[in-house]
């Protein structure tokens, strides 16, 4: 029998790189449709279904959005302290729906402290940016008074993204209670809410901005050469 060369049998020696975890966690990209929106999304509504797309921890992705923060104090979501493009970049998503996924803080006073919901849009995974304007009582869609507290344990959700409320998906941070009828699962993508429901939210969302309120208009659909052609013969 041959000899085995015993300088072969020596493990092999790599160098020791050095590198950045967090970066290199999301290097091959990101999971996320701008179809599983609906339009007025709220910046956690749509930082619950990413971190649920891409199997993120909630620590992680609150670093992500911004590594000068501790995760479980959080950052508030408004214009004037979100970095947007750094978000975007994160997200992928178009700069005007992240815009109208944040509160704009020029009015102090005007925006609910505490996570707002409609229960039957907490059933479909969606939260508006429109439930924590202190003015607006009811969702648009179903016509339902917007709760505050949960149900289960009475107590209040802030308002704040941290590490506390992306972790718990549509349920209260004190006691994991969901926030809808049922269990909600965010494994699926089919959306579920129904026309009629989408458009009365995209109707309050227009009337407040043609109101000069704080909300912008909802994502508008690029015009085309021939929505201008059509546009010349009226």
């Amino acid at each position: 029998m041959r000899r085995r060369n015993p300088a072969a049998l020596k493990p092999p020696r790599f160098p020791i790189l050095a590198f950045d975890e967090r970066e290199l966690r999301l290097a091959l990209g990101s999971v996320f449709n701008l179809k599983w929106l609906v339009p007025g999304e709220s910046l956690v509504s749509i930082l619950w279904k990413f971190s649920c797309a891409n199997a993120l921890a909630a620590d992680f992705l609150v670093q992500l959005i911004d590594p000068d923060i501790d995760p479980s104090v959080g950052v508030a979501p408004v214009r004037e302290v979100v970095n947007l493009m750094r978000l975007r970049r994160l997200l992928r998503l178009p700069e005007n729906v992240l815009h109208a996924s944040l509160l704009d803080a020029a009015v102090p006073g005007r925006y609910h402290p505490a996570f707002r919901y409609c229960r039957q849009c907490a059933a479909h995974g969606y939260h508006s940016v429109l439930y924590q304007l202190n003015d607006e009582d009811r969702c648009p869609a179903h016509r339902q008074s917007l709760e505050t507290r949960c149900l289960h344990c009475g107590e209040e959700t802030p308002y704040i993204v941290n590490a506390s409320l992306v972790e718990a998906p549509f349920r209260c941070v004190s006691c994991h209670s969901h926030f809808s009828y049922g269990r909600l699962s965010l494994l699926s993508t089919t959306p579920a809410m129904r026309r009629r429901d989408r458009a009365a939210i995209s109707h309050r969302l227009r009337v407040r901005s043609d109101d000069n309120m704080d909300v912008p208009r909802p994502e508008q659909r690029p015009r085309s050469p021939a929505d201008d052609l059509r546009a010349m013969r009226r």
